[in-house]
This record gives structure tokens, sequence and C-alpha cells, in this order.
């Protein structure tokens, strides 16, 4: 099976197999979930200034990132996945301010009919699911359907963190892993600029995760002086996660044949 296809198909059966197991949620069961709000917390500085900016999620998944983005008082909000008969509740979250749409073959096929139509666009646990051969479709893709200033957003597992193999091995579906020098290195060959790595905070700390942030410190303080003493790490990033935004300024993208 295409590997695109693969990933389809198993987020396909996953929903399938689980869905009498779940029970659509309202707005007003998730938006003061914790994971909603530490979403607020972590992108009300990276969403654009105005609120009527066209925001799309991709993989939008439980929709906690349209909810964060709801909370923040946008109204132009869209997102994509595969499967979406299943999710098809959270455009009721508000209809006159999120549209939903299907993937129906894979990312970059969805965004070629989209260019220049977001001001941002958010991909969490995304990237690593895309085949290596066809980062480039997806990235240039992805490139061309921001509006000139726009920005991109990617969170991905970090290869040179604590854990890379079970960041790595945890789904079915993760194709390709990426730490901070290759991430870096994508994202500026497909034509982005101001690439910046963002840490992880956590919005209003429990005692418990207080006292687990002081426990990790350790291992990654050790997971980098490992890097640094047997890697050829020049990403700089070693923590467990990736969180990159980058901007598409005034390079022509790729993938216009217009440009080639």
């Amino acid at each position: 099976m295409e590997p695109n296809a693969f990933v389809a198909e198993v987020y396909r059966r996953m929903s399938l197999r689980h869905r009498a197991e779940r029970r659509d949620l309202t707005f007003a069961d998730v938006s003061n979930d914790n994971r909603v709000l530490q979403a607020v917390f972590e992108y009300a500085p990276m969403l654009p200034l105005q609120k009527d900016a066209a925001i799309l999620d991709i993989g939008f998944g439980g929709g906690w990132f349209i909810a964060a983005c709801l909370k923040l008082g946008y109204t132009n909000i869209s997102g994509a996945d595969f499967g979406i008969g299943n999710k098809a509740h959270i455009r009721a979250w508000h209809p006159d301010f999120i549209t939903l749409h299907e993937i129906e073959q894979d990312i970059g096929s969805f965004l070629a009919s989209r260019p220049e139509q977001y001001a941002f666009v958010h991909m969490s646990h995304v990237i690593e699911h895309i085949p290596k051969y066809s980062l480039f479709w997806v990235v240039d893709a992805l490139y061309r359907a921001l509006r000139q200033g726009g920005t991109l957003c990617l969170r991905t597992p970090n290869m040179e963190g604590p854990t890379p193999n079970s960041s790595f091995y945890v789904t079915l579906t993760h194709e390709y892993g990426f730490c901070g020098s290759n991430l870096r290195s994508l994202l500026d060959i497909c034509g982005f600029d101001d690439i910046h790595f963002h840490p992880v905070r956590t919005w209003n700390p429990t005692v418990k995760q207080r006292i687990g942030a002081v426990v990790r410190l350790p291992f990654l303080l050790a997971n980098r002086v490992r890097h640094r003493l047997f890697g050829v790490n020049s990403g700089e990033q070693f923590d467990t996660e990736l969180v990159v935004t980058a901007k598409r300024n005034s390079w022509p993208p790729f993938f216009d044949p217009k440009y080639r």
C-alpha cells in the first residue's frame, strides 16, 4: 500500500473501531479543558493580530487548536483531516466561524487548489507522518497556500530529544523523524524565512508538573551534553518536542511552474 494511503487507512480504521466509545463533545465541554487552555497560552503570541485572519489547522484531530482559536476570538478557522465524518460535531462549536475539509488523498493535493488563502497554517504532529519523498511536495504546497507574510507553525517529536525511539515508534504511521537541523533545512530550502524554534512552556503548572519539570532537568542536561560530546547536532534543540514557526515572505514558490 502506498504510504499516504496507509496513513489515511490507519486513521479511518481507528475512527471506525472506537467510534462507539466516544461521545461528541460540545464547545462547553472542551473550552476549559487543560489542553485547550495550554494551547491558548502557547499560541496567543504566534497567531495573527487580526481576528478575522484565515487560519487552517491540518490534522485537527479532537479540535483542541480550533477550540483555542475560538477562545482567542478568531472568526475564520478551517480544519482539514482524514475521516472528518466522525469529527463533524466540531463545526457545531461555532458554525459561522468554523469550516471543515476532508483530505481525500494527501495534504499536498488538498492544498494545491488553495494558493495564498491562509494567514496561519498549523500542523501538530503531522509532518512526521509524511513519507520523506513527499516532503517537498507537501512543504511547497504549505508555502504556496500561505499569503505573503503568513506563518506556518509545526510541532513534531524531536529525534535528538531524550527518548527518540519511543517518540518515533509510538504509532504505526510515523514515516520520518526530525531534529532541529534537518527541520530548519527543509523549511529554508522550501523558501521559508524567519525560522524560529519555541520552547514548550506549561500553562499554570500543578505541583506535580512542577516536580516533574525539576526531575526532568538533569536528563535534559545529560541529553544536551551527550549530543555535544558525541553527536553532530547543529540545530541546538534537545527537548522532547520541536515547535517551530516560519514565514512566507517574498521568495516565489518552487511549486509554481511559472517560477521554474
